[in-house]
């Protein structure tokens, strides 16, 4: 999901930003007032693997577990399910840096900094070590800054109000959305059926060439209108998860023969999406991933807009176009078809 993945990485480019100019000028300014006396028992390097990510929001009184899992990233609790990675390495980044500021000695009780029963408890888990756990308590009176401490250590520290923000996240906020996860430099192939369409396309070397339908079998399809198409299936997304769904899969409409999308890789691994019956009053189609049986909600329009856009480019006759299409191609292009609804 291009759009989704592009705040991420300005959220989390941001609060990188944020760290950085925070210690800066704030740790001047708090070690001016209280010594940097405390030792640190809590160091967590970029040679560290953290596995395991658990969040305890006692605000929203909500428990999330991420793991690491074959180079990528997965909810354990409350639902098992692949997680968005850039959001987990975020988290990753953060426990690193938070490690990394100036001990402070406590002048107070700890209920005065918000941390006798903090907002938060996040426990990393690494490989070889005994977990730490940040807890994070209220905001500080200097600059945009909030208390925060490691179980493990006698001392405290200030970190951003970014960071506190960052980890205050949903189940669904942590689920990867995007339906074809593969980097779209990486897909070799792809097929579309849909009613009665079907599209196919094949990569060789740098070109691709149309396999479907049958008119087009063996023509070359301009880079341009390939990027579109790859850019359309990256954009498609699970709007809502049905996790406690008690209905069949042929209730839902998922039979023998089903309406599909499916994409291969350079490695050979295909992702599979299949279309269940249209949802009217959700504007939307079941749909689940093979492999993952999880049953969610696929938006309709986003869909239909997917299927225009092929269409467009199927009246495409060698870059020459007919007005009709040509001028269809070119709404679709400048159009939010690519971005998601929700």
């Amino acid at each position: 999901m291009k759009f989704v993945r592009t705040v991420v990485f300005i959220l989390l480019f941001a609060v990188v930003v944020a760290i950085y100019l925070f210690q800066i000028r704030i740790a001047k300014q708090t070690l001016a007032i209280i010594p940097d006396e405390v030792n640190r028992t809590v160091v967590i390097s970029k040679d560290d693997p953290i596995e395991r990510v658990e969040l305890r929001d006692h605000v929203q009184k909500t428990q999330i577990a991420l793991r690491k899992e074959k180079g990528g990233w997965a909810l354990e609790l409350p639902v098992r399910y692949p997680a968005e990675g850039q959001i987990a390495e975020g988290f990753v980044v953060a426990a690193r840096m938070a490690s990394q500021q100036p001990r402070l000695r406590a002048e107070k009780e700890w209920g005065e900094y918000g941390l006798a029963k903090p907002e938060f408890e996040i426990l990393f888990d690494l490989p070889g070590k005994k977990s730490a756990t940040l807890l994070i308590g209220s905001r500080a009176p200097i600059g945009k800054a909030v208390f925060a401490r490691w179980a493990e250590e006698r001392g405290f520290f200030l970190l951003p109000m970014e960071m506190k923000a960052m980890f205050r996240q949903s189940v669904y906020g942590l689920r990867q959305k995007q339906l074809f996860r593969a980097p779209a430099g990486t897909i070799r192939k792809i097929y579309v059926e849909m009613g009665g369409y079907s599209y196919q396309w094949k990569k060789d070397g740098d070109q691709w060439y149309w396999l479907e339908p049958v008119g087009k079998f063996g023509q070359k399809i301009p880079a341009g209108r390939m990027n579109l198409v790859l850019q359309g299936l990256q954009s498609l997304h699970a709007r809502e998860f049905r996790d406690n769904n008690k209905k069949s899969k042929a209730e839902l409409g998922f039979f023998m023969i089903h309406d599909l999308i499916w994409a291969e890789s350079e490695s050979g691994k295909k992702e599979t999406f299949y279309f269940g019956n249209e949802v009217p009053e959700e504007n939307a189609y079941y749909g689940f991933l093979e492999g993952e049986d999880v049953v969610f909600f696929v938006d309709r329009a986003n869909v239909i807009e997917f299927f225009d856009l092929l269409k467009a480019i199927e009246k495409d006759d060698g870059g020459r176009m007919a007005d009709e299409g040509k001028q269809k191609a070119k709404a679709l292009m400048s159009s939010d078809i690519l971005r998601p609804t929700s």
